[in-house]
């Protein structure tokens, strides 16, 4: 459950003015606001609190009352903190600057790398970014190696050693080529596919993760065709060579060849491929690291249309 406040940081603001000044009209000048919009707030204030902050002496002001005091001293030390944290992360903003070596995953990249990388270059224009592509244990080898201080890839194994934070989470679908006796349908069990070849997409730990969902299901894949190359997969299925399970989605339908591919969901229970931020559990992510992951996060945040 999020958690859910019966004040906002507006009406102890108004309050902590009003204390300052023991008068709302001093207040509201100080402010720069009409003075029944902080009359308003300290009365909502007081009616989500159930007690008075004030006693209100016409001609004479404000005096706090007990319920008052406690609450002056208290938001003072939230505004202090708030101050700390804001600060805290403008100074991060500014040592964005540098350069970091990113490993990624090989499917991954051409989805995320060319997005992320100009987001990064608006964001932090005093940041270099430099990228390795490989597969899942190549990518973590990078990081342990030294070569580089990010990997961006499915989480498929554990490893010692690594921290990683999930970013995205990706769902499978079939796709089989256009002329297909199920390309017009928008949903399929996999059983519906399970007599025809199969085209799989052959990298290390995430060809397993492919051929468990068919097993999953019942089903022993008829393969036919392996690569390790996403949009070899895809061609082949465009030329009637077979189907295949991919988990991203490219914005076009069309492959190198020319023809295309549809893509249908599966309405088996099937494990989803979550994609994660990983870096050396033994060191602290850098304001550059940091960076990087909240970029990843909003743009796979960003649903395909």
């Amino acid at each position: 459950m999020p958690q859910r406040f019966p004040i906002t940081l507006t009406q102890l603001v108004y309050f902590a003015e009003c204390a300052k000044t023991l008068n709302m009209t001093a207040a509201s000048q100080e402010l720069h606001v009409a003075q029944s919009a902080v009359s308003t707030a300290i009365t909502q204030l007081e009616r989500a609190l159930g007690a008075p902050l004030f006693i209100r002496q016409h001609s004479k002001g404000l005096v706090l009352t007990p319920a008052g005091e406690t609450l002056l001293r208290h938001s003072h030390q939230l505004f202090d903190h708030l101050n700390d944290t804001i600060e805290t992360i403008r100074a991060e903003q500014r040592d964005v600057r540098g350069s970091i070596t990113v490993a990624c995953f090989n499917t991954l990249a051409p989805f995320l790398l060319p997005q992320l990388i100009s987001t990064l270059q608006q964001r932090h224009p005093e940041l270099e970014v430099a990228v390795t592509e490989g597969d899942h244990e190549e990518s973590i080898a990078a990081l342990r190696g030294g070569r580089a201080e990010l990997a961006i890839t499915y989480d498929l194994t554990e490893a010692d050693g690594i921290d990683r934070e999930i970013v995205g989470e990706f769902r499978p679908h079939v796709i089989v080529h256009t002329e297909h006796r199920l390309a017009s349908r928008k949903r399929i069990a996999l059983a519906d596919v399970a007599e025809d070849p199969f085209v799989l997409l052959d990298l290390p730990s995430s060809s397993a993760y492919f051929q468990g969902i068919l097993l999953q299901a019942g089903i022993t894949p008829r393969i036919k065709y392996r690569s390790s190359s996403y949009e070899t997969v895809r061609s082949m299925v465009a030329a009637g060579l077979g189907y295949s399970i991919l988990n991203q989605r490219p914005r076009i339908e069309q492959t190198y060849t020319g023809a295309r591919t549809v893509a249908i969901e599966i309405t088996d229970s099937v494990p989803s491929l979550s994609v994660a931020v990983s870096s050396l559990a033994q060191s602290r992510r850098s304001a550059r690291a940091r960076a990087v992951e909240a970029a990843v996060r909003e743009l796979l945040a960003d649903p395909l249309p």
